[in-house]
């Protein structure tokens, strides 16, 4: 199969694709797209719901300025209109996953900038007292031994989304339309004369590019004039 693909339409189908991808922030008293439970309506009331500890610390110490700092945004994890690799393309998109996936990232970023906040306090008042610190192991910052590592679990929400981020376009438009052959035992090779002769494919000439590689059996011809084949 050989086909002229419009220059102008595959630039605009990339850039649509690629601004449907960003999401703002948005206040942390957003309300859910669905609620969870009775008292679960916003973000913030999700959060709390998952890591109570800390929202008791919301509020972290700059000891720089001496200043306080509020998160009152949260950013969601990125995801396009058009998600080909989530395998239901034409199924409805389930949010509330996208929207838990978020609330666990973002319990992430809380867990890390109050661990730099006491880092930093720690350090200013070794800094007055005259007190050289010695590096500590994660451990023993933490306070707990390090665990042995788990078997490895099931992929979660959070990330098989961040995965699927990172996926191209093409990758993406790929896994929604082709799926990997199985594998298959191979049985003995025949001898040359049980082969039939495969029909011989025309060299890809400069301006083509040939899918068959990727599967497909197409041959993309971007020559501004056409030629006979």
């Amino acid at each position: 199969m050989h086909a002229r693909p419009c220059f102008y339409c595959i630039v605009l189908l990339t850039a649509l694709f690629i601004s449907s991808c960003y999401w703002q922030p948005l206040p942390i008293d957003t309300p859910l797209s669905t609620p969870w439970s009775a008292n679960i309506t916003t973000f913030s009331e999700a959060l709390d719901a998952f890591t109570p500890d800390t929202m008791s610390d919301y509020r972290l110490n700059d000891t720089d300025n001496g200043n306080h700092v509020k998160r009152t945004v949260m950013k969601l994890m990125d995801r396009c209109w058009c998600d080909f690799s989530s395998g239901s393309f034409f199924d409805p998109f389930n949010v509330t996953k996208w929207e838990l996936a978020s609330v666990k990232r973002f319990k992430k970023e809380l867990v890390l900038e109050r661990e730099r906040a006491k880092e930093k306090e720690r350090e200013r008042e070794a800094r007055e007292n005259g007190v050289e610190l010695e590096p500590e192991s994660d451990s023993a910052s933490s306070g707990f031994a390090a665990p042995t590592p788990p078997p490895a679990p099931r992929p979660s929400a959070t990330a098989s989304l961040e995965n699927d981020n990172k996926k191209s376009p093409f990758e993406m438009l790929r896994s929604a339309f082709w799926r990997a052959p199985s594998i298959v035992s191979i049985p003995n090779s025949p001898s040359p004369s049980d082969v039939p002769l495969q029909e011989e494919r025309r060299p890809v000439a400069p301006g083509e590019l040939d899918l068959e590689p990727y599967g497909f059996d197409l041959v993309l011809d971007f020559r501004w004039t056409r030629q006979p084949s």
